[in-house]
């Protein structure tokens, strides 16, 4: 009769590192979109390119996620979590500067006095969506990982 032995091996990101790559890099280009077709720069004739991807709210959201999907790439063992922890962010940050219906400090409501139009809501909800399938696949990604000691006592 012949066993079968299963290898547990050390994948640092999971296995759907392709799929959290993929979401990543779209998540970084929704968030390029936003800036230069859904919201900024189409509803604002004033703001200019550079200025616009330079505000600091713009360029850290930006640099986050090129990061997050640089460590996916590298299949580093944090880059679910990284990807996770900005997906949140990017939701929480979204949710408050558009999805909440006052205006409080710096935030641009989509719904009240300064109704967004449905450009603007798709990018939202497609940031947001994007955003929360990032959490999924890396939470689904950390639980499939193995770890050195984890394999030990399976063995």
């Amino acid at each position: 009769m012949q066993t079968h032995t299963t290898i547990h091996t050390n994948k640092p990101s999971g296995a759907p590192t392709g799929l959290l790559l993929g979401l990543t890099g779209s998540l970084l280009a929704l968030l390029i979109l936003n800036l230069a077709v859904f919201d900024d720069l189409r509803i604002d004739p004033s703001a200019g390119v550079l200025e616009t991807f330079l505000k600091p709210q713009h360029l850290s959201s930006l640099l986050a996620v090129l990061i997050a999907g640089t460590l996916v790439a590298f299949k580093h063992r944090s880059a679910a979590r990284v990807a996770a922890v900005v997906a949140w962010i990017e939701i929480a940050a979204f949710a408050f500067f558009h999805a909440i219906p006052v205006e409080v400090g710096p935030s641009k409501p989509y719904w009240g006095d300064g109704m967004g139009d449905a450009l603007q809501w798709a990018g939202l909800l497609s940031i947001l969506a994007v955003s929360a399938a990032i959490i999924r696949v890396a939470a689904r990604s950390s639980k499939g990982a193995v770890t050195p000691a984890a394999a030990s006592l399976r063995s």
